[in-house]
């Protein structure tokens, strides 16, 4: 018989995954070498605001930690996992065993940004990511920035809010002691292309929280110290400049601007993984 046509191969289908929002680290068996596909589901954001249609994505296994990301965001799925994949791959293992899943949503969830406009008192809030519970969750379809993910790992870490109380107390002095004898720059560690949380995000080098955005927030502060430290390792240099009374310029690392924070982090980092950490965007 003549053939007018090529044969087609057929390839198997293969059915899209359960995600299972609640599983143990590795609950959902992803491969470590492949994306595969995860089919629609409805997740609670807590607090009460309900829930969050995913419409379905491709999911890997990237050290140790199940990567989650919805079609149709802004960056394509498969850039967005590499992104991931390198940032988790520069964070010790102790801080990434608090971590089960990351969750890339394509796009904002009004009523959760709401809720926290509400509670942090900030006008217009959009919620570039959130953490706690052992998830981060990223909106808007990609990851931000690295430092963006430094952060909300923080939110993952178990401290208490006497101790970093205490720990706030005492570097108050500290900083204060350095602005009294030399002029303290921050050094950006990547560009913020939103002018607004750039500003937001900047070190204050003052008494009080590290960023406008962590004064007086001592959840956030946790956060946004875990971001100085990580990033000062990830980038190769230190979170800002200090210039004496002579012109001299020299670099000045966060352990020594914030030396009781540092601590705190260095040891809860080390030794505590079985606390839960805060919850926060």
């Amino acid at each position: 018989m003549l053939l007018t046509t090529a044969p087609t191969s057929r390839q198997p289908v293969v059915d899209p995954i359960r995600w299972h929002t609640g599983a143990a680290r590795g609950g959902n068996h992803l491969p470590t070498d492949r994306a595969i596909e995860v089919a629609a589901f409805d997740r609670s954001l807590g607090f009460g605001m309900g829930k969050y249609h995913f419409a379905g994505g491709v999911a890997q296994a990237l050290s140790g930690v199940e990567v989650l990301v919805e079609r149709g965001g802004s960056v394509a799925p498969a850039l967005v996992l590499a992104k991931i994949g390198a940032q988790l791959a520069e964070l010790p293992s102790i801080i990434t065993e608090r971590i089960r899943q990351v969750i890339v949503y394509r796009g904002q969830d009004d009523g959760y940004d709401r809720f926290w406009e509400k509670r942090y008192g900030i006008p217009g809030f959009q919620a570039v990511a959130a953490g706690g519970g052992g998830q981060v969750t990223f909106f808007g379809g990609k990851p931000y920035t690295d430092g963006v993910l430094f952060h909300e790992l923080g939110h993952n870490l178990p401290v208490g809010t006497g101790e970093w109380q205490r720990a706030v107390a005492s570097d108050d002095r500290t900083i204060a002691a350095l602005a009294a004898t030399a002029t303290l720059t921050p050094v950006e560690f990547e560009p913020v292309p939103d002018p607004v949380r750039r500003e937001r995000w900047t070190p204050r080098l003052a008494p009080g929280g590290i960023t406008p955005y962590s004064d007086g927030r001592w959840g956030e502060d946790i956060c946004e110290a875990l971001r100085m430290l990580v990033s000062e390792q990830h980038y190769g240099h230190a979170f800002a400049t200090r210039t004496d009374a002579t012109g001299g310029v020299h670099q000045l690392a966060f352990g020594d601007a914030y030396p009781a924070r540092t601590a705190l982090l260095e040891r809860i980092t080390k030794t505590d993984l079985d606390r839960d950490g805060t919850i926060g965007a």
